[in-house]
């Protein structure tokens, strides 16, 4: 091969070299949009079905600051009280929860709603009060545990006569406690009252785990046809 030969050879390779990457650039734009939207869709689709609920129960949805795919529903002590220094539900405490999670258990373990959510925790918070030693801080957490499994439990027994939406909320739900690590600001001043509160997080599944379900079942729709047609 001579000089002007292998010039040319490695001028096309270098275009060629080139074009593959910028198709690989675009394909992964189109890849990362597409996962983007998706999850959108997904988030834009539970707080739809959800929003008239909330609103009708005094409560809202909102996006999760340190979580682009987590929505959270704020639950203040006005709604779901405790005894002070307590674990278990007030007679007030246990009405809502029967109230709110039936309809709550409903919606999100609906077909149109449940392959869209990755997980839902109910997160107990705390304030400071007791606080003063390293005991008390850790008292603050197991309490602020032990009234998010309340509540998780009271939920549980809500909807334990549909055996389907049992399990659902079952696989979906777990408890959390959080004791005063994540104190609520009022202009930015430490709110006492707002911190006594629970969380229910509703976490969106990733694009990737939704891409993953996909292929899993077009790969079983593959496999099924193939042994249709044997």
């Amino acid at each position: 091969m001579n000089q002007d030969s292998h010039q040319t050879f490695a001028s096309t390779l270098t275009d060629l070299m080139t074009s593959l990457a910028v198709i690989f650039i675009l394909l992964l734009v189109v890849f990362l949009k597409n996962a983007h939207d998706q999850s959108k869709n997904a988030k834009d689709k539970i707080t739809n079905e959800l929003e008239a609920f909330l609103k009708n129960e005094s409560l809202s949805l909102h996006q999760d600051p340190e979580d682009p795919l987590r929505l959270i529903v704020l639950v203040g002590e006005d709604q779901l009280r405790f005894p002070h220094a307590e674990a278990g539900l007030t007679s007030a405490g246990k009405s809502f929860v029967n109230g709110f999670f039936k309809t709550f258990s409903e919606k999100v373990c609906d077909q149109s709603l449940k392959n869209k959510i990755d997980s839902i925790v109910i997160e107990g918070h705390t304030d400071t009060t007791g606080e003063k030693t390293p005991e008390g801080v850790r008292q603050n957490i197991f309490l602020s545990q032990k009234r998010a499994y309340s509540v998780l439990e009271e939920a549980l027994k809500t909807v334990q006569a549909d055996p389907q939406t049992y399990e659902c909320l079952l696989k979906l739900t777990s408890a959390n406690g959080r004791g005063s690590r994540s104190p609520i600001l009022v202009n930015q001043q430490y709110d006492p009252d707002k911190s006594r509160r629970v969380e229910i997080k509703i976490r969106v599944r990733s694009s990737e785990q939704q891409f993953k379900e996909m292929a899993v079942a077009e790969s079983k729709s593959l496999e099924s046809n193939t042994h249709q047609t044997k």
